[in-house]
């Protein structure tokens, strides 16, 4: 008998066991659920929002170029008409985030377009008013930019060890090369400031001050080049100073725009990142959010739960849980994931109690009843805020 051979296999079969759990454990099913978040800040009563004016405050645009260690620094300006093509870029990635959820309804018109702030907003209230009917609240905004393009050059010093021969004592030298990378790099900071104010009484309702950064870089020394070098995959005459030789595309990383975002895009990316924050902060919001189905118990019902059947597997549930002499907790966990799903906030919290007092310490379970006691403080906000919708 081969009690080696055997061990081995043992071994083996145990490996294949906890790799079968874990992709088991690794592939449950999920339940996607698409949930609406309330608005962090009290927007109680306003229904029609009024666009109004998204000043350019600062734009600092500098283009530097290196060449032979000699900089070269030039500052770009927008004309009067680029600086309104970029306000009303912002703009419309702003309000591209508010009317993801429709809850707003959003008014263009020119006599909200030259509002800057609050104070306009009172001057305008106080001497005149709107002809624009029902407009609830100003959004404004105002925008700081600083974008810095380079077009450079990046000198690499690297040392060559030739072994002459390869035999024992034999003369070795080392040659000490420059080697030259261009690149193009950008790095660009953005800081907006959004305000909603209300206009009967004028107050402001929300203001948010926030920045984004980014930073790209394309060409430029590898950060390999060493290893490389040891390697042999770059040889001697495309890396010496002087020998006129470039590795293939050098000279389209030197020549081409397209390699970098130019300079509305960047601004534009950057402005969404910041407006989606601010939505989140002062709009009823869509968010898809994933939760587990339990693995035992009822597998009809879990098939149903997944297919988005859930009233017929409320039913499947109910009636099994009725007739089980031994209750899972897996199919009560289950049902309040279906009650859950239908906004029943009340059954689901009772379901997920039962399935934790029959397993007590069930992380699963727990997560439900805290997901639940959450949903139930912002469901009570959240009905107010769809009222006032309505």
């Amino acid at each position: 008998m081969n009690f080696p051979s055997s061990h081995r296999y043992l071994r083996t079969l145990s490996f294949l066991l906890l790799l079968s759990v874990f992709l088991v454990g690794g592939c449950a099913k999920k339940l996607q659920l698409t949930v609406i978040n309330p608005a962090e800040v009290d927007t109680t009563g306003i229904r029609k929002v009024a666009v109004g004016q998204f000043k350019i405050a600062k734009i600092n645009w500098i283009y530097k170029l290196e060449r032979n260690g000699n900089w070269k620094s030039r500052e770009r300006f927008l004309t009067e008409a680029q600086e309104q093509s970029l306000s009303n870029q912002i703009r419309a990635r702003v309000i591209s985030q508010l009317a993801t959820v429709p809850y707003f309804d959003l008014v263009y018109a020119d006599e909200f377009a030259a509002l800057e702030d609050n104070a306009t907003i009172q001057d305008a209230v106080a001497a005149i008013g709107f002809s624009t009917e029902e407009v609830d609240a100003v959004l404004n905004g105002k925008v700081w930019v600083d974008v810095i393009v380079t077009d450079g050059v990046e000198i690499a010093k690297t040392d060559l060890e030739f072994k002459q021969g390869g035999r024992e004592g034999s003369f070795n030298y080392t040659v000490e090369i420059l080697s030259y990378w261009p690149y193009k790099s950008v790095n660009g900071t953005m800081a907006l400031e959004l305000k909603l104010t209300r206009l009967f009484p004028t107050d402001v309702l929300s203001v948010t001050f926030d920045s984004r950064s980014y930073s790209d870089k394309v060409g430029g020394k590898p950060a390999d080049l060493q290893t490389k070098i040891a390697q042999g995959v770059y040889s001697i005459s495309s890396l010496a100073a002087g020998s006129g030789s470039k590795e293939e595309g050098d000279d389209k990383i030197e020549e081409s725009d397209l390699v970098l975002p130019n300079f509305n895009q960047l601004i534009a990316n950057l402005s969404e990142s910041i407006a989606a924050q601010f939505s989140r902060k002062v709009a009823l919001t869509l968010k898809k959010v994933d939760y587990s189905i339990a693995s035992g118990g009822n597998k009809t019902a879990a098939m149903l739960i997944e297919a988005g059947a859930y009233e017929k597997a409320i039913e499947v549930l109910s009636t099994a849980l009725d007739q089980a002499e031994n209750k899972q907790p897996d199919d009560y966990y289950n049902l309040g994931l279906c009650f859950e799903a239908i906004g029943d906030y009340g059954l689901a919290s009772v379901s997920y109690s039962d399935a934790i007092n029959l397993e007590p310490g069930n992380l699963l379970y727990a997560q439900g009843i805290g997901r639940i006691d959450r949903l139930k403080r912002e469901n009570r906000k959240l009905r107010q805020q769809l009222d006032t919708k309505e």
